[in-house]
């Protein structure tokens, strides 16, 4: 009998346990982890290719990509700022047992007294999640400048026939013929 739970969907673990004839035991024990740099990465990979891209025209963005844009951001922001680093918790304090009740350097471990402290494995897992925090805040930083300065696309050469001078008539009547453009650049059409 299947059991719903309450809180989270039960999602199968496709990583095999042995890799090329190797056996992994933690390879499925940190599969959430493993997905979700997958995924991370894949969307590096898709802003970067966007930002090589240039912008269509000047024209500002419209709402609906706008918003697509931020929620993108915000994925991006949920899986490096908060899943990531708390699955490599989980999986070193659950999974490697990296707790306080062992030590990776201790107190006199090599010659007289050197070093004066101890360092516990939980620290490791600690230092662990604080560099993938700096890895996320210097790739956020690269990618929201990069975003800014990303190049425009050049406008197509406009025709002769509107780049020649509207001579004869009243000054009104030149103004109304004249190309004139609104706010955003978009052509303004009058009627005669």
């Amino acid at each position: 009998m299947n059991v719903w739970h309450l809180l989270a969907v039960h999602i199968p673990n496709a990583l095999p346990t042995t890799v090329f004839g190797l056996h992994v035991p933690w390879l499925r024990k940190a599969a959430r982890l493993i997905y979700a740099i997958i995924l991370f990465t894949l969307g590096l990979i898709g802003a970067a290719i966007m930002i090589r891209r240039p912008k269509r025209s000047a024209e500002p963005t419209t709402w609906a990509a706008t918003m697509l844009g931020a929620l993108f951001v915000w994925f991006m922001f949920a899986l490096g700022y908060g899943v990531i680093p708390h699955e490599w918790l989980t999986f070193g304090n659950s999974y490697l047992n990296f707790d306080a009740s062992s030590f990776l350097i201790h107190r006199g471990q090599w010659a007289s007294n050197l070093p004066p402290f101890d360092i516990t494995r939980d620290k490791v897992v600690d230092s662990g999640a604080a560099v993938i925090y700096v890895i996320v805040l210097g790739l956020n930083i690269y990618f929201f400048s990069a975003w800014q300065k990303r190049k425009v696309a050049e406008q197509p050469a406009e025709t002769a026939a509107e780049e020649t001078p509207i001579t004869g008539g009243t000054m009104f009547s030149r103004l109304r013929r004249s190309k004139r453009t609104s706010a955003y650049g978009r052509p303004v059409t009058t009627s005669e």
